[in-house]
């Protein structure tokens, strides 16, 4: 009896032990799930004209969007070069780098150090890890061996001098239906940008293949769009067929083993920022490489005022950059250009 009693006691303990292993694994993955996700903006060093490349501006622009938004979600901007404490990494979940040349443009008078090859294989182990990661602008634009090495596998592409061009353009915007990056656009969002396309893409190339690799926000640029035909090293006969073909102007790779990736090609003109469809695509696309749920009507984005748009600005001068008009976007280049360039 007494036997029987101690085999009955100590099945309870057992039955006991399981349920309380159940309930704190099931409060782990609550709490998992609860995380604050953490967003890293990394703005790059000064490059151009008041208004142009402002890497810090745009990222605390967006950052504090995020941060306002309601989400489960925090942002912070480091500005300048690649941080020299690399604990500022520590949790994050998304990696944002706004900058010229894929990060790695450095400002050795000022003590501003650009990404090294050191720095690019600290990020790509972090994405293997989980970080997700996403290139803005020039940011999509590194030297053609770190592009083929890193940028294949964490977005699923990049600028290649050989192929892709940097025209400035009227672009309808046309974000993925169905998808999260969409959520909250009804309709294409025009804008003038230095919208780089023909970008060379993992899914297009036999080396390189990724069924997870596609386009998220997407238009056709054609000869009478075109305001600013772009740099002479990039006026290829390949960038020249890519004109009256639908091109990615954000575009993936949605992967499960390691960190989503996201590259967007916009970003030249700040005053861009203050539009809604473009900083909402852009959040959007944040949230959705953090596995955060976007809302059904995109991320909160409050109207930028003139006053915001004009702080954090590299240059402090006295003109301030306006806020976009329908105006900016009237003027494409002249008939006999276009004639010019036609033949």
């Amino acid at each position: 009896m007494n036997s029987y009693l101690f085999y009955i006691n100590m099945m309870n303990i057992k039955k006991t032990a399981v349920i309380i292993l159940c309930f704190c694994f099931a409060v782990s993955l609550c709490f998992a799930e609860s995380k604050t996700k953490k967003v890293l903006f990394l703005a790059g060093v000064p490059s151009h004209k008041k208004g142009e490349h402002e890497y810090r501006a745009g990222s605390i622009l967006l950052a504090k969007a995020l941060n306002k938004s309601g989400l489960d979600i925090e942002a912070k901007v480091h500005w300048y070069g690649w941080p020299k404490d690399e604990s500022i990494f520590e949790d994050v979940d998304v990696c944002v780098v706004y900058a010229d040349q894929g990060g790695a443009r450095s400002n050795k008078k000022k003590g501003y150090q650009g990404f090294t090859e050191k720095n690019y294989a600290f990020l790509d182990q972090k994405v293997k890890q989980g970080m997700g990661i996403m290139f803005i602008h020039y940011g999509v634009h590194p030297a053609e061996a770190i592009g083929e090495q890193y940028f294949m596998d964490w977005i699923g592409g990049y600028f290649n001098n050989s192929q892709s061009i940097n025209s400035h353009w009227v672009a309808d915007l046309t974000p993925k239906e169905g998808h999260p990056v969409s959520y909250g656009i009804d309709e294409p969002v025009k804008a003038l940008d230095e919208f780089y396309f023909n970008i060379k893409m993992a899914s297009s190339h036999d080396d390189k293949s990724c069924s997870d690799c596609y386009a998220l926000v997407t238009d056709t640029p054609t000869i009478e769009k075109i305001t600013k035909l772009g740099s002479k090293q990039f006026q290829t006969q390949a960038a020249a067929d890519a004109f009256n073909t639908k091109q990615a102007i954000m575009w993936c790779r949605d992967v499960q083993h390691q960190g989503r990736g996201v590259g967007f090609s916009g970003g030249h003109f700040h005053h861009n920022w203050a539009i809604e469809g473009i900083s909402k695509m852009v959040l959007n696309a944040i949230v959705w490489i953090a596995r955060l749920e976007v809302p059904k009507d995109g991320v909160k984005f409050e109207p930028v005022t003139l006053e915001e748009l004009n702080e954090n600005l590299d240059e402090t001068t006295p003109n301030p950059i306006r806020l976009p008009t329908k105006a900016m976007l009237e003027y494409v280049m002249p008939q006999e250009f276009i004639n010019k360039i036609n033949k």
